[in-house]
C-alpha cells in the first residue's frame, strides 16, 4: 500500500513540475538568433515541435530538414504544412535550439 501511495505521489509531483516547450521563456542570456526561412512539412503536438525544410542560415548551419521546439505558440495555431514561413532561431551551448516567431511569408 505504501508504495503505491509513493508511486502516486511521484506521479502527481513530476506531473506538475513539467513546463511544456510552449510556456519556456522564449529568449535566455548568452544567446545567439538567426533569422530563419523554410516550410513546414510536419508537426509534433505532444512535444510542440515542427519539422522544418528550412534554407541555409548564413554563419550556423545549411540548409536542411530538421524537428524545432517552439516556444511561445502552440503548433496547432501556427500556419498549416506545406506553408513557407519566416522564424527565429535561437542557439544557445547548454540549453539548446528552439525557434520562436513563426509566421507566414510574405
Amino acid at each position: 500500500m505504501r508504495t503505491i501511495a509513493l508511486a502516486l505521489l511521484l506521479t502527481l509531483a513530476c506531473g506538475k513540475a513539467k513546463i511544456d516547450n510552449a510556456s519556456k521563456p522564449l529568449s535566455v542570456p548568452g544567446e545567439k538568433v538567426y533569422a530563419m526561412h523554410g516550410k513546414i512539412v510536419g508537426r509534433d503536438t505532444k512535444e510542440n515541435a515542427l519539422t522544418l525544410d528550412h534554407q541555409a542560415i548564413p554563419g550556423y548551419m545549411e540548409a536542411m530538414t530538421m524537428d524545432y521546439t517552439v516556444r511561445g505558440a502552440k503548433v496547432e495555431s501556427l500556419p498549416a504544412n506545406g506553408t513557407s514561413v519566416d522564424a527565429r532561431l535561437h542557439v544557445t551551448e547548454e540549453k539548446g535550439i528552439w525557434i520562436t516567431d513563426v509566421t507566414k511569408s510574405p
